[in-house]
């Protein structure tokens, strides 16, 4: 462990590094399957080098209507060609999906062209920048070695190796995590600080909108810290860096969107039992008989709704009505999906290397991590990441976004499983400069 924290720069770069080209070098340079939306954000990409800003094309519109094979879909949202998805125009200014990741991949493409190689450079330095945030994270609040030990579980957790090499925001996603959490503890010794903790969560909000609910998070640990002004900073830096999309929205949709409007179509689709068995997904029967409402499960008639922002109100307001109908569904899928994501198997990736990267290195994390926070539940830095776990666990649970086989906050767990490991192999002691709970700094 000397010589790792000695040469800990370099010992992070390799660990972060040569799994992800290992993983690239075994695609042949290709991107990774299934596809996903990977086309959409590449297309995304591709349009805002040419000018044309965050909009699809024409032969986007007809490649999705192309490439869905189910009729009944053909005959509702994929039925017309000039709306993506059933709501968005083609060759018009979209609010779709979020920006963040499209404007990064587009300066990528940019510089090294529209290649592959693109976005396994994007995802790699957000990678190295996750690894360098993890460690400063746990040894500026809990140790040196427990923080090398961290970063470098984090630089070869395979779930985040697999998803380096795909053109989607996981990558950023759980890489911003950690920066996060690392300046809301800062945000208790410097105002300069919490306004980089609203900022670093506007952004990643920008990337993902489902890191929406890590303001109020961060808002009310500060409050409970006592920390007002660090508080209204962090809510300060948040709207700041929300404020171009919002009024870009309002210029050219007419309407001042934060959410991408896409969210409606997945609320619709994930809490639809008719979809779902197209999925794999079986309703048991007393769950299916408890349904009502089956009238919204038709997809809406968007006859006189021309814009996105219409189509996307239409269908978010089915979604909901057809939600609160229906309770006895909806916790008996909240239940599955959690079940699922905190399985070793994960949700829906069937693969023997996913099951036994969760038996072996994922399950003993989990109950490791388990321990420790209990073990730490007094401290209020562990409180926040259980809370941010706990809380991505509901929100994806509830919505069955993002990661489908594991959440993106699995760095709770690493971060807690070596915080156990450190503290059952004797490192709490003076390995280097820890912050007591009030935030200052001392030395054991």
């Amino acid at each position: 462990m000397s010589f790792i924290l000695r040469h800990r720069y370099a010992a992070l770069i390799v660990a972060v590094l040569i799994p992800r080209l290992a993983w690239f070098a075994l695609l042949g340079g290709t991107l990774p399957e299934p596809v996903r939306d990977q086309v959409v954000y590449i297309s995304a990409a591709g349009r805002i080098i040419t000018g044309e800003g965050l909009s699809f094309s024409r032969e986007d519109g007809w490649l999705r209507h192309r490439m869905v094979t189910q009729e009944s879909f053909r005959d509702t949202w994929a039925m017309d060609p000039d709306y993506i998805f059933g709501i968005i125009p083609v060759e018009t200014p979209t609010a779709a999906i979020e920006p963040g990741y499209p404007l990064m991949l587009a300066c990528v493409f940019f510089v090294t062209g529209p290649f592959t190689g693109g976005v396994f450079l994007l995802n790699c330095l957000f990678a190295l920048a996750g690894a360098w945030a993890v460690w400063t994270l746990v040894c500026e609040n809990w140790g040196e070695r427990q923080g090398i030990l961290a970063a470098l579980l984090w630089s070869v957790y395979p779930y985040y190796v697999y998803y380096s090499a795909y053109a989607m925001t996981e990558t950023v996603h759980f890489s911003l995590l950690p920066l996060i959490a690392l300046l809301t503890f800062r945000a208790c010794r410097g105002r300069w600080s919490a306004l980089l903790a609203g900022v670093s969560t506007g952004f990643l909000f920008l990337v993902r909108s489902t890191a929406l609910f890590l303001l109020p998070l961060q808002t009310v640990w500060l409050f409970a810290k006592r920390k007002w002004r660090e508080a209204l900073l962090a809510a300060c830096g948040f709207i700041l860096c929300c404020i171009p999309w919002v009024v870009r929205n309002q210029i050219q949709l007419g309407s001042p969107v934060l959410m991408p409007t896409k969210g409606a179509l997945n609320l619709w689709m994930r809490n639809n039992p008719d979809l779902l068995e197209l999925e794999g997904i079986e309703i048991p029967g007393f769950v299916r008989e408890s349904i009502s409402r089956r009238d919204l499960l038709e997809y809406p008639s968007m006859e006189g709704a021309l814009t996105e922002v219409e189509r996307s109100d239409l269908l978010m307001e089915r979604a909901r009505d057809f939600i609160m109908a229906n309770p006895v569904l909806i916790a008996y899928l909240t239940v599955l999906r959690a079940g699922n994501f905190l399985s070793p198997a994960g949700a829906t990736l069937d693969h023997p290397a996913v099951v036994l990267s969760g038996v072996l290195i994922y399950l003993p994390m989990l109950v490791l991590g388990i321990i420790e926070a209990v073990r730490r539940r007094r401290d209020g830095r562990i409180l926040f990441l259980a809370l941010t776990f706990l809380l991505y666990l509901a929100l994806h649970s509830l919505a069955h976004g993002g990661v489908r086989y594991r959440l993106p906050v699995d760095m709770v767990l690493i971060v807690l499983a070596s915080l156990f490991i450190g503290r059952r192999a004797g490192w709490e002691g003076p390995t280097g400069p820890v912050m007591v709970e009030d935030g200052d700094r001392v030395k054991e």
